[in-house]
């Protein structure tokens, strides 16, 4: 610092350092801001008008291309990708793709339309990518019983579902089959897709029910009774569902459980109760008699009168499940 500056002072408009190196530090900035009322927050929303109508048109741009992509016609062989959450082969998808001339070439919504009417399948997503080949993914319905019926030649076994429909289960294995429940003494109208079969309407989401929340028990149970079952009417006095229990899941020092009686009107408490009663320790009381026992478990109990208590161990007679 010279002589002059130690005197009288660094002059003002002399350089300062690098601190003052930055122009805006000498100038006062004038920042013209948005108001915070209301007329600024509109010239704050207008100014945004240009980028939001640019990303709807870029959206709207995107989905027509993948509209134009999933009605598209490929030429050529179309490569397939399917995935099910079930037991349905491929083989499924090519016969229904190629059940018509225009094979995977035609529109997808008549290909999702074909998937959806077999009666296995619950709902089917089918896409286009960009090169032509299509995505199917199957989401089956669950086979919770099985169902044989004779129609005047070999027996033919389908497979029932929790809405109360039967399929053909193509695709399951022998011994997926063989461990469902089986119905029996049902009444029926129709055939194939189209068979219906009076009662499925309650006996398919009880069994369902018993395969979610008591599947020890449920795998079990060998056959589901429809005799005493009056279908819609599942509160008339009397409407049971009578199910069978596999001889080999009883022990053979003790007298068997042979069958569980449900009401129609109250399946869904009295399968509640069943892990709360010890079959095993009933069975082996003293006093135990016959080789094998119902257990009752009909809270309602509509066929006495008196009503009896329930639930109870019943002797096997030949009106035992009446």
């Amino acid at each position: 610092m010279g002589l002059f500056d130690r005197i009288f002072g660094r002059r003002r408009d002399s350089y300062l350092g690098p601190t003052d190196r930055d122009w805006r530090n000498l100038v006062p900035q004038e920042v013209n801001r948005v108001p915070a009322d209301e007329v600024g927050r509109r010239r704050a929303v207008r100014s945004r008008l240009p980028a939001v109508f640019g990303a709807v048109l870029f959206a709207l741009m995107g989905y027509l291309l993948w509209v134009a992509l999933e009605d598209s016609t490929p030429t050529g062989r179309v490569a397939l990708r399917y995935k099910t959450d079930g037991f349905l082969p491929e083989s499924f998808l090519r016969q229904v793709v190629g059940s018509s001339p225009d094979g995977a070439a035609r529109d997808v919504r008549a290909i999702k339309a074909d998937l959806e009417s077999d009666n296995q399948v619950m709902s089917a997503d089918v896409r286009r990518r960009a090169d032509g080949s299509l995505d199917v993914s199957v989401r089956e319905r669950v086979a919770v019983a099985r169902v044989a019926l004779a129609e005047g030649g070999p027996i033919v076994v389908r497979l029932v579902s929790p809405d109360g429909r039967t399929f053909a289960g193509l695709g399951y294995p022998e011994a997926t089959v063989r461990a469902l429940p089986e119905i029996r003494d049902f009444r029926m109208t129709g055939e194939g897709d189209r068979l219906s079969v009076e009662g499925l309407e309650v006996v398919g989401p009880f069994l369902l029910t018993a395969r979610q929340d008591h599947e020890r028990h449920y795998r079990q149970w060998a056959s589901v009774s429809l005799r005493d079952c009056f279908g819609a009417q599942d509160d008339a006095p009397g409407s049971n569902l009578n199910v069978t229990v596999r001889a080999a899941s009883q022990p053979s020092d003790r007298p068997a459980l042979v069958g569980i009686v449900f009401s129609t009107a109250n399946w869904r408490q009295e399968l509640a109760m069943l892990p709360r009663i010890d079959v095993d320790a009933l069975l082996r009381r003293p006093g135990v008699t016959s080789q094998s026992y119902v257990l009752k478990l009909s809270i309602r109990n509509r066929t006495y009168n008196p009503p009896v208590p329930e639930p109870r161990l019943v002797p096997v007679t030949a009106s035992v499940i009446r």
